[in-house]
């Protein structure tokens, strides 16, 4: 495992976000693009967690994202950060809050 510094693991913007609104990128066999307000803004994601999340179990759930994460053309489609999600052994559980955070808090 490569280490960080505190000042590295500071650049990082990670934040609440709402998601607004999901579906399939068509053509691709995982892909969902998600609209995300990070309280400030919204911004289109693309994430690669089909069929382990459909886009209808996304909308309006309060999960974890990246928010300065360079933006990247996924299919032809400009993403604008990077949805957070533990994985193992196949599955994927996505890192949301256990409280009422609002969006755009941030994490540290």
């Amino acid at each position: 495992m490569d280490h960080i510094s505190i000042d590295e693991f500071r650049k990082m913007d990670i934040r609440v976000g709402e998601v607004l609104s999901a579906a399939r990128v068509p053509g691709t066999d995982k892909l969902i693009e998600i609209q995300v307000d990070i309280g400030s803004e919204v911004r289109r994601m693309i994430t690669g967690i089909f069929p382990l999340y459909h886009p209808q179990d996304l909308v309006g759930r309060r999960i974890i994202v990246l928010a300065n994460l360079q933006p990247r053309k996924v299919r032809g489609v400009e993403s604008n950060g990077m949805l957070l999600a533990a994985e193992w052994e196949g599955e994927i559980g996505l890192l949301t809050v256990d409280k009422a955070a609002p969006k755009g808090a941030r994490i540290t």
